[in-house]
């Protein structure tokens, strides 16, 4: 097992993960909003339009679905699967079924290093939380079997949901503000905006283009500086950028630093020779999975699940080396950042 050792760095969390770099105003009608909800920092940008209703509108939606998703919310789906696991399925509503469905077919095409039945180990370390610590190895241990995905047991007929085992649990933190982006923007479609960007807590979607065709540009965060430090600028248009790192959540120990992205097979933080991986496509629910998966995976085996799921992915090793990979070009460029 290797742990990620860093000293002498100033490790600075930043909720919003991208950096916006936004040129000029869109329109003489733009409104922008942040709030806090699904745990972070949300900010959406609408051009086009000043109807603070559908502003409203728009937040009401995602509180909704946070009030879904979250493991912690007594009314959520989530936790009503999880306090019921290895007693009863629990019938869920079709777009819940629907995600956690997705989510373990990515298990599945991933051999578990993207793992939705994770939650035992998230409550065991508990990062993000008050109570965040790094565990004793026979805790560790001692949950491991826990989390199977291969133990959650869907019923198409009734669209249920059953943990075979008491002490299972899903945690859909490494795909609920991708979800959650994906419902938004196709609300807001619905609802005849042709310009917005929707950014949760660093997970990107972008409606349309920014002004006369010019594409949006997200510069991607530095890791370990101050927000808005980014190292390269990625143009979106009707696209989702999303990023996860190990520099976003982490716990620090006797010098050493524990980073959030933890393997399901070891039951500790992920071994990996990434700090950073960016996932562009279409689908910000696929970017999220993907992004998870990808830093988890290390650049070793990146391009290979990146061709898998024709995404594009821009990746930052330990060595601050910028590897970027597009699958629609089938080129693989490496430089120094």
């Amino acid at each position: 097992m290797r742990i990620v050792q860093r000293k002498g760095i100033a490790l600075k969390v930043g909720l919003i993960i991208l950096s916006l770099l936004l040129l000029a105003s869109c329109s003489e009608k733009t409104m922008t909003d942040s709030r806090f909800v699904l745990g972070t920092v949300c900010t959406i940008t609408i051009n086009g339009s000043d109807d603070e209703a559908l502003m409203s509108s728009s937040f009401d939606l995602l509180y909704e679905i946070d009030r879904s998703i979250s493991r912690f919310d007594e009314n959520s789906w989530v936790y009503k699967i999880n306090e019921r696991a290895g007693k009863e399925a629990v019938a869920v509503p079709e777009d819940i079924f629907a995600l956690i469905k997705a989510s373990l077919e990515m298990a599945e095409r991933t051999d578990g290093v993207f793992n939705p039945a994770i939650g035992p180990l998230s409550s065991l370390w508990g990062f993000g939380t008050e109570s965040a610590r790094v565990p004793e190895r026979s805790e560790i241990e001692a949950v491991l079997p826990l989390v199977d995905y291969r133990l959650v047991t869907l019923s198409e007929e009734d669209s249920s949901v059953f943990l075979e085992k008491e002490g299972m649990a899903l945690d859909l933190g490494a795909v609920g503000k991708g979800w959650a982006c994906d419902k938004l923007r196709a609300f807001l479609e619905e609802e005849g905006i042709e310009s917005a960007l929707l950014n949760l807590g660093g997970n990107i979607a972008v409606i349309g283009s920014y002004k006369d065709g010019e594409p949006w540009k997200i510069g991607i965060q530095r890791p370990f500086e101050d927000r808005g430090a980014y190292f390269t600028i990625v143009s979106a248009v009707d696209e989702s950028v999303v990023v996860s790192g190990g520099y976003q959540r982490y716990i620090e120990q006797d010098g050493v630093f524990y980073h959030h992205i933890l393997s399901s097979r070891t039951g500790y933080p992920a071994e990996t020779d990434l700090v950073s991986a960016a996932v562009i496509t279409g689908s910000s629910t696929l970017a999220d999975m993907l992004s998870t998966t990808l830093f988890a995976s290390g650049s070793g085996k990146a391009e290979e699940i990146a061709r898998r799921f024709k995404v594009r992915a821009i990746l930052l090793t330990e060595d601050l080396e910028v590897i970027d990979l597009d699958a629609s070009e089938g080129e693989v460029a490496v430089g120094e950042e």
